[in-house]
């Protein structure tokens, strides 16, 4: 457990962090001091192939706290072929086995719709907790939906926030999903993406005033977010985060000399198990904390599991894989070389898997209308694909989120706008960063936003700004996602055609067309070097 006075030398003098067990042993607490252990996860992302071992971390965490906290800060929908079979009854089963105390909504938590998220709300055996999501509109959700606080919640039911009693203390437990949601997925237009901040605020308040003075905020935020509410916001004690997928060995720690707010977050996937152990005095003030991520699939030095999964989790697993190991073993064709879908390389720069991608939609689009370009947001690409035969479940791997292909008709000045827009927000490596086929285009960082684009040519020829291009794009990016205004208003405007294909069957079409394939990074996308 780390004392104040000693983080406060690490932050100012880059002092190394020592053991503190002895130094513990040989302290008392105070009168009044409250242990609170909390166990996190976030942006699983239905890969249930890890939540045997998951499980067992937490099982293991629970015998040396019964009354750890478990909470989880949001997208565990869409990512692999769990999601698509079982649109999140499964990702639902096996919290509710484990015993989550409380989640809260993930932008993925509303890509399949109103219907598919209320299934999934409906199933759970614990609360979400939801403080800036508005969903008193949605025929669907609204039921769902709880106006009070309360200190006995109800599972399958969404909470502004609730209280929750630990060795009798109360502590306040409010959830916030990112505003962008709007753009980053699919929700129905009756929902409201209210301030994150501003409801946060409000939250806190009515929990202070029901005499709650230990407050855990779960933020789908990202960690940016996070560290302007950390500084921000008073009255938050602990943020659990999600949204960047931000591994934090330790938490980040603000207001130090005052009431402390510290950041966790737990990586992606279910592959580490965060664990965030802090003792309270009388007021509700942290005064020691200690943080730490454990790898739930490590090894030890003989190769074993460190922690060996769950034979519960591992039996209920092999069931649910059944149905989808047909399609999932389908080969659909093969690679020379490993395709590089990694979430950072994807959404900051040109990569084999993005030209691809884009040449395959590319190619389809042509065999319908006259078609120069094709776009493909990062976001939307979430694995990579090594060397070998490629399978179908590979390629929904990469592709999960059930995108159709459409073509827009784009003026160069709209194109030139898609390309600004998307190294407009390199640092937070979103995932509007546009993987292109058909084109060239340099950009410069360092200049200001709206500015950075230079050297467009499609196919070969500077880009026409009064031009119309043919544009092939998934139906996400056509409605606005992700932040593409410029794309909605062309499909607003009717320059918009609907080829009805689902993107993983074009990709896999190309695939067994072409294979073996051997795609480069050709220098399709350039950065200007520091």
């Amino acid at each position: 457990m780390k004392r104040i006075g000693l983080i406060f030398a690490i932050l100012l003098f880059n002092i190394s962090p020592v053991d503190l067990d002895e130094v513990k042993a040989k302290e008392k607490e105070d009168g009044g001091a409250f242990r609170l252990t909390i166990l996190h996860t976030n942006d699983v992302h239905s890969h249930l192939e890890n939540v045997p071992y998951l499980h067992s971390a937490i099982i293991e965490e629970r015998k040396k706290d019964g009354e750890a906290l478990l909470l989880d800060a949001g997208d565990v929908f869409s990512g692999t072929l769990f999601f698509n079979e079982y649109l999140g009854q499964a990702d639902a089963e096996f919290m509710n086995e484990i015993g989550y105390d409380a989640m809260t909504l993930g932008n993925h938590e509303f890509d399949k719709g109103s219907e598919v998220l209320a299934n999934f709300i409906r199933k759970l055996s614990f609360p979400v907790v939801s403080s800036n999501v508005d969903v008193r509109l949605d025929p669907t959700l609204a039921p769902l939906m709880k106006s009070r606080v309360p200190e006995q919640s109800e599972g399958g039911k969404i909470y502004p926030s609730i209280i929750q009693t630990v060795k009798g203390v109360k502590v306040g437990i409010i959830g916030l999903t990112t505003e962008d949601t709007t753009f980053l997925s699919a929700p129905v237009k009756e929902i409201v993406f209210q301030n994150a901040e501003k409801k946060a605020v409000e939250e806190i308040a009515k929990l202070q005033a029901r005499g709650v003075n230990h407050i855990i905020l779960l933020s789908h935020l990202g960690v940016r977010q996070d560290k302007v509410l950390a500084q921000k916001v008073k009255g938050i004690d602990i943020l659990v985060g999600g949204h960047s997928h931000t591994r934090l060995e330790n938490p980040l720690v603000y207001n130090l000399k005052s009431e402390p707010t510290l950041i966790v977050q737990a990586d992606e996937y279910g592959k580490s198990l965060g664990k965030f152990t802090a003792v309270f005095n009388e007021r509700g003030v942290l005064t020691e904390w200690d943080g730490e991520l454990l790898d739930v699939l490590a090894k030890d030095q003989k190769g074993n599991d460190v922690y060996p999964p769950d034979p519960w989790a591992v039996k209920r697993l092999e069931q649910l894989g059944k149905p989808i190991e047909k399609l999932k073993s389908l080969d659909v064709g093969a690679t020379n070389i490993s395709l590089n879908g990694d979430r950072r390389d994807v959404r900051t720069k040109e990569t084999n898997l993005g030209n691809l991608i884009t040449d395959a939609m590319l190619e389809k689009a042509n065999q319908y209308s006259p078609t120069e370009i094709a776009f493909q947001n990062g976001g939307g690409i979430r694995s990579s694909i090594g060397a070998g035969k490629i399978t179908m479940g590979e390629v929904l791997e990469v592709l999960p989120f059930g995108n159709s292909l459409v073509t827009l008709n784009l003026t160069g000045e709209e194109i030139l706008l898609a390309l600004e827009h998307s190294v407009a927000d390199l640092d937070g490596e979103a995932g509007q960063f546009l993987q292109v086929s058909g084109m060239t285009f340099h950009f410069d960082p360092s200049k200001p936003i709206g500015n950075r684009i230079t050297e467009v040519k499609i196919q070969g020829s500077p880009l026409d700004r009064s031009k119309m291009y043919g544009v092939a794009v998934n139906a996400f990016l056509a409605d606005g996602g992700d932040g593409f205004t410029v794309l909605r208003n062309a499909k607003e405007n009717g320059r918009i055609s609907d080829l009805h294909l689902n993107l993983y069957e074009v990709i896999s079409e190309y695939l067994t067309r072409y294979s073996p394939v051997s795609p480069q990074v050709e220098g399709r996308i350039v950065k200007r070097k520091e």
